[in-house]
């Protein structure tokens, strides 16, 4: 018996699969340590072919390794720019905890500072001033909030909505004698230099009213014809939410967004933003986004963010704005951040099948490309066609491979989990792990909603913290991570990101490659996502036939599924003397 390893170090694991002939012993791996290519990355390979030959009872005569090139992918997540809205500023929206219902429009009237003459009482009525928003600075406490409160409710000054800096708004609503509606946790340095403040608070999932509609939120803040238009454009960012305050800025104090004075020599990135170059323009970050995807692979030449421009191979952006309409979500519920993935492909000009050979004492073999050895593992799948052509899904690129060309695109699993993980406000490795598959709502103690509206029972009670919560399948069992979003709602927004990253990628792809497409065949650690198949038959042509490779299927031995294509394809390859 002659076994041959083939060793596949990857970007962020390193698989090693054992052959005799047509005969696959065995297959292993670990997540690459350090740089791919680098010592501590071979060191780890070297004792992952140990391990398996340990487990397997058997000795390695000798592996194979393809040249090894790493690949650099930055995945970058660029908050959103506010719209320009002349003196309006969104103060808040969305708060989780408001206390009452209702909509007012007045002047901030601070709790911590003397009331002005213009509200003190008067002995022959009320007081004269204008109607009031109370401010609640953080730290003033509920209960002194709520009893000067009281004083100017039953003093008659106007106060129709308080604000509060703290999280105690609905302590503090508890206390009042009025119905008055109150939101916390504001940034009340937002309403410093507010000549005017209106809030408005629904039942929890009914839309605003007064400050969703551009019309009457100009006339609550008397706006001028010429500012009409930036009260259509707040309010368009308003749709969806159940609570919100405005404020208008007085007029030496323009509010956030503005835009600045023109300049005839300014270009994209100049002010220090983000921005993208290619061979023909240089255009900003943002409006890439709905660019990128169209262009071919290799298109974008420079990203420019940071600490300066740097030359890149391909780089691919989502924006997550874009996908909260498309998946119909209600906004507010996805981040607006920008995500971008670049890529570098960098070679040491090491030799790393001597390097590998030091390190196990034994022939190693350098004969196949990391593409031609994955393809040839590939078509190992039962029913696969020899002009098919493999999609590699790894963590930073997907690798597309036909008999006759390659692609290497940017952006494949870590941008989807850190999609996910803007969207959700969860850890990446909370994110790598809710990105897989459903998940459920925990309703309390064993009970469950799915995602298609059905209910069940768990077979062991979900922890007291988890209730009300989605829950996903974790390395220990049910991992808890958002509360607010349905379960049918985050199917729809986790199918439309790995759309957007997965399928919008490889249909770029597929164009940089041109060609036929008779067959398309599945490897890679995201291949093993039982929903990815679906989202791509989905967004490719109708008569293309996509399935997910099983390696070794056609070999004697146990399949390897949808891994290890490059290792058993380097398995596979011919050793020197035969390739000549």
């Amino acid at each position: 018996m002659t076994v041959i390893a083939g060793v596949d170090v990857g970007n962020a694991t390193t698989e090693v699969a054992f052959l005799d002939g047509d005969r696959l012993l065995g297959v292993d791996r670990v997540p690459t340590r350090g740089r791919k290519g680098s010592p501590d990355s071979l060191r780890a390979a070297a004792a992952l072919v140990r391990r398996l030959e340990r487990r397997l009872g058997c000795r390695v005569a000798q592996a194979r390794v393809a040249p090894l090139r790493a690949v650099d992918t930055m995945t970058l997540a660029i908050p959103a720019v506010p719209p320009a809205t002349g003196r309006l500023r969104l103060v808040a929206a969305g708060v989780a905890t408001p206390g009452g219902a209702g909509a007012w429009a007045g002047v901030p009237l601070w709790l911590d500072r003397p009331l002005p003459p213009a509200w003190e009482s008067r002995h022959d009525g009320p007081p004269a001033g204008s109607p009031a928003v109370a401010v609640v600075p953080a730290g003033f406490g509920y209960a002194r909030a709520a009893e000067r409160l009281r004083a100017l409710l039953a003093a008659g000054v106007p106060v129709g909505a308080v604000l509060t800096g703290g999280d105690e708004g609905v302590l503090i609503f508890n206390r009042l004698s009025a119905p008055v509606p109150v939101i916390d946790q504001v940034d009340l340095a937002a309403v410093v230099g507010c000549d005017l403040v209106a809030v408005e608070v629904r039942p929890p999932g009914d839309p605003l009213i007064l400050l969703a509609d551009p019309v009457a939120l100009a006339a609550a803040f008397s706006l001028p014809t010429g500012e009409a238009g930036d009260a259509a454009v707040l309010c368009r960012t308003l749709v969806d939410f159940s609570n919100a305050v405005v404020g208008r800025a007085a007029p030496d104090r323009p509010g956030p967004g503005a835009e600045p004075s023109p300049r005839c020599d300014h270009r994209p990135g100049d002010d220090g933003g983000p921005w993208v170059g290619t061979a023909q323009e240089r255009l900003t970050l943002r409006s890439a986004c709905a660019l990128v995807p169209g262009w071919p692979v290799g298109a974008v030449r420079t990203l420019g963010a940071g600490d300066g421009p740097v030359e890149v191979d391909d780089l691919f952006a989502l924006d997550l704005a874009e996908v909260a309409d498309t998946a119909t979500a209600r906004r507010g519920r996805l981040g607006s951040a920008a995500l971008v993935a670049s890529l570098r492909r960098m070679t040491d000009g090491a030799d790393h099948a001597a390097m590998l050979a030091d390190l196990l004492g034994l022939p190693v073999h350098g004969v196949l490309s990391e593409p031609a050895a994955a393809r040839l593992g590939t078509l190992t799948t039962p029913g696969a066609r020899p002009d098919a052509v493999v999609v590699d899904l790894g963590a930073g690129t997907v690798d597309v491979i036909a008999p006759d060309g390659e692609v290497v695109a940017a952006g494949a699993g870590d941008l989807l989990t850190t999609a996910v993980a803007e969207t959700l406000r969860v850890p990446r490795a909370a994110a790598d792990w809710v990105k897989r598959g459903p998940c459920l709502r925990v309703d309390g103690g064993q009970r469950f909603e799915a995602e298609d509206g059905s209910r069940g029972f768990l077979d062991r009670p979900a922890p007291a913290a988890a209730t009300g919560m989605l829950a996903a399948a974790g390395p220990a069992g049910l991992l808890p991570f958002d509360r607010e979003h349905s379960p049918a709602e985050w199917r729809a927004i986790r199918l439309r990101l790995k759309e957007a990253v997965f399928a919008a990628n490889l249909r770029r792809a597929l164009r940089t490659l041109g060609g036929p497409l008779p067959q398309m065949l599945l490897v890679g650690g995201p291949a093993g996502d039982d929903e990815l198949l679906g989202v791509l038959l989905r967004s490719l042509p109708g008569d293309v036939p996509v399935g997910r490779a099983s390696v070794g299927g056609t070999l004697e031995g146990p399949p390897a599924g949808h891994r290890y294509a490059a290792a058993v394809g380097l398995g596979l390859s011919a050793p020197p003397e035969a390739a000549q």
